[in-house]
């Protein structure tokens, strides 16, 4: 690179081009986060690491539903109408379980609620990976990746709920 060579026959020296394997564009780079993003992925680091905390507090339905009643909040009206849960009947109690470590019993009683838990947890060091790097997190948000993943977690929920269905 910056070479010069002489040109045949014209007695001056150019500078040679930067030497590039033709056909491939220059190497990818991942892009800086903003003042805006930062903010907002420290604000989404506060929430995950409260939603952490907070699993970690409560303490798991031994029924493997109702954990949410803590919060003031009504046993699933499906489930107490009709005596089958619904597509979320378990989640916070499987979150709660995955909060205190129990990784398997979260797993066995609603396998969503895992999940959930899971991303939560990737949520909070992502959000920390942004703040620490500066990397962006917004080449991800397209919709080419973004529509694929929300069809795979609407699957993964009402794969989760046939199974809490059968388990119940």
């Amino acid at each position: 690179m910056g070479e010069t060579v002489a040109s045949v026959g014209s007695g001056r020296a150019e500078a040679a081009p930067a030497c590039r394997t033709p056909g491939l564009a220059a190497p990818w780079r991942w892009p800086q986060a903003d003042l805006g993003e930062r903010i907002l992925q420290a604000a989404v680091a506060v929430v995950c690491a409260a939603a952490l905390a907070l699993g970690v507090v409560l303490t798991p339905s031994p029924t493997g539903t109702g954990t949410h009643t803590v919060f003031g909040l009504p046993p699933c009206g499906m489930l107490v109408t009709t005596g089958h849960p619904c597509p979320t009947c378990g989640v916070t109690t499987s979150y709660v379980l995955a909060a205190h470590g129990r990784f398997y019993d979260a797993l066995v009683n609603q396998p969503f609620g895992l999940l959930v838990f899971l991303g939560v947890a990737a949520g909070l060091v992502g959000a920390i990976g942004t703040l620490a790097t500066g990397r962006s997190w917004s080449p991800l948000a397209r919709p080419s990746v973004v529509i694929p993943a929300a069809i795979v977690m609407l699957v993964l929920v009402f794969a989760s709920w046939g199974y809490k269905w059968a388990t119940l």
